[in-house]
């Protein structure tokens, strides 16, 4: 599945569970253009995919470290174990952030926001790129949006899921992550799910309804259904009904 598509779909998800984790205003706004740049993250597998050019040759090197040690492209980013290690990652920068804000108040700089910031940047860029917008004037947009989200805790806001509460940066990274393989299980190539222990492509449909990435099916097919779903999830999640 295209970068734009895998984007979509990550928004999609936290717009379309809005409601239900009772998320409103500039969370929401936030939470969908995190999970839309989460969205693309599994891809950081590949030196030459969206979220790995996304600050140049910094992000390329990290995406050919990343292929090493993941066995390649659509391997151990694209598995269950990929989606636990990057929402680790994303909620011990939270739970970094968070305690530096927990000693010094509302600091207009800690270096406890440096990885959350990193993080946020990455991801609104990757997200910014993926629906061509800006190149490298998104990148500055994406690394502004994260010094803002920063700034304003937006990314560490607790939203309730459960019995927990979850910060807003992980549980987008998790969501985003997720679509991300849910997507590329609809194409002919599958995910290797339980990978490292079983390399099986798993499909979420059947053969005949597979399909090619950057064929006509994704094009005048899902790409407009993510589209116009993504609408109405974003309408539905600001007040009004269906």
């Amino acid at each position: 599945m295209l970068g734009r598509d895998h984007a979509l779909s990550g928004a999609l998800a936290f717009a379309a569970l809005g409601p239900t984790l009772h998320v409103t205003g500039s969370h929401l706004a936030a939470g969908v253009l995190l999970t839309g740049g989460a969205g693309v993250l599994p891809d950081i597998d590949h030196p030459d995919s969206t979220v790995a050019r996304s600050f140049g040759f910094l992000t390329e090197a990290f995406a050919w470290v990343v292929a090493r040690i993941s066995g390649g492209h659509r391997h151990g980013t694209h598995s269950l174990v990929g989606i636990a290690v990057f929402s680790a990652g994303a909620l011990a920068a939270g739970a970094y952030q968070l305690s530096g804000a927990q000693s010094a108040g509302h600091a207009a700089f800690s270096w406890h926001m440096v990885p959350a910031g990193l993080y946020l940047a990455l991801l609104y860029s990757a997200a910014l790129r993926a629906v061509h917008v800006g190149g490298h004037h998104g990148d500055l947009l994406g690394i502004g949006g994260a010094v803002i989200t920063c700034y304003t805790r937006w990314d560490v806001v607790p939203v309730p899921l459960g019995h927990w509460h979850v910060p807003l940066l992980a549980l987008a990274t998790a969501l985003g992550c997720a679509a991300h393989i849910a997507g590329d299980e609809l194409t002919h190539g599958g995910c290797p799910v339980l990978w490292p222990f079983s390399e099986r492509e798993f499909h979420l449909l059947p053969r005949p309804l597979q399909f090619t990435t950057a064929k006509l099916g994704e094009t005048w097919i899902i790409f407009p259904l993510l589209t116009g779903a993504l609408v109405l999830a974003v309408w539905h999640a600001t007040g009004h009904p269906l």
